[in-house]
């Protein structure tokens, strides 16, 4: 019987969420980061207790780790992100949309699909740019650090 409870109030736990504190801890940041983050509208959580406060579920938490991997990985500011993930977002909708039309062969269906798999390739082109251009910069960076390092290697050859 008290397994059963126990297993009851896990179940429970899961259902209503990670507290904001919890869920901070488990991704790595604050609790702040994640009050920050909402407040931006970049990661909100899926639901409020009645007494308003955040808890945050499992696909919250993959939606976290894609915002750290994106500003740790990639160097990209919470506006970037938020763009990103908008035509992100835009992408998973279209396609399913068009998975939606695909049962269907009419003419209108058709063009609903050439209509979507355009949208899907300006987005996508979108998301490339946004990436090249951040790694345009990042390569002008290095290339900057690289010529002040050879800069140093000659000054100090010419010590020698």
């Amino acid at each position: 019987m008290g397994a059963m409870i126990k297993t009851a109030g896990v179940k429970s736990r899961e259902k209503m969420g990670l507290r904001i504190s919890d869920a901070a801890s488990r991704v790595g940041v604050s609790a702040r980061t994640l009050r920050y983050y909402d407040e931006l509208g970049l990661l909100c959580p899926s639901q409020y207790t009645p007494g308003g406060e955040r808890r945050y579920r499992e696909s919250d938490l993959v939606q976290l780790q894609r915002i750290l991997e994106l500003r740790e990985a990639l160097g990209m500011n919470l506006e970037e992100i938020k763009e990103f993930l908008e035509s992100e977002q835009r992408l998973d909708e279209v396609r399913a949309a068009y998975r939606a039309e695909q049962e269907v062969d009419t003419a209108e269906a058709r063009l609903q699909r050439k209509a979507l798999l355009e949208e899907a390739l300006t987005l996508n082109e979108s998301l490339k740019e946004q990436l090249n251009a951040k790694l345009a910069r990042m390569d002008a960076f290095r290339a900057t650090l690289a010529r002040n390092a050879d800069r140093c290697r000659e000054l100090l050859a010419e010590l020698d």
